[in-house]
């Protein structure tokens, strides 16, 4: 057997023996989510058992929630992504679409413990959340803590649709209506 035939031989049997990468998870508007981390600068996970690689997420005593599968958690849309921390205060995360980042959270608090219902947490000034506007087209989100002073825990992300505030309908109605009369006056002006 040749050189060339023993290397492709190897690599075609290393390809079709390889583990499949994890398939993204789609996210569904206006559920929320829970997702487990890790150390600093280790991306986010999702929960056991939607994905196996994730930490053991409980549901939540309050606010319905899912455990969420692997990353990236996919969507289609325009939405408002919502990120906040559960539990004790302390972690901080970096939100990603397709490896651009958004942003950060907020800086958590000292002391803060909103336990594992996603509402409260929102609510708590001391627990870190953020809010990221994605725009239109598709999403592939990522989570990476960058605070997390005691090695792991979780978070809930959820997204909503962008609902246009009803003073926008207004200014784009009164705007074309502006326009229409200037452009009314002008025609008059040039028949005349």
């Amino acid at each position: 057997m040749s050189k060339w035939v023993f290397h492709i031989v190897t690599w075609l049997a290393l390809a079709f023996t390889a583990p499949a990468p994890a398939l993204a998870d789609p996210i569904s508007l206006d559920t929320w989510y829970e997702f487990s981390f890790t150390d600093p600068g280790v991306p986010a996970v999702g929960c056991d058992p939607a994905d196996p690689a994730g930490g053991f997420c409980l549901s939540s005593s309050g606010t319905p929630t899912s455990p969420v599968g692997a990353p990236p958690w996919t969507l289609t849309g325009s939405a408002v992504l919502t990120v906040t921390d559960a539990f004790g205060s302390g972690d901080r995360f970096e939100v990603f679409d397709f490896g651009a980042s958004l942003g950060l959270t907020s800086l958590p608090g000292v002391g803060g413990d909103c336990g594992d219902d996603p509402v409260p947490c929102l609510v708590d000034p001391l627990i870190s959340q953020g809010s990221f506007l994605l725009g239109a087209g598709s999403h592939e989100v990522t989570i990476i803590p960058v605070d997390s002073p005691v090695g792991g825990g979780a978070g809930y992300l959820s997204a909503s649709a962008v609902v246009p505030e009803p003073g926008s309908g207004l200014l784009f109605g009164g705007s074309l209506a502006i326009l229409a009369l200037l452009y009314m006056r002008r025609a008059r002006t040039t028949r005349s």
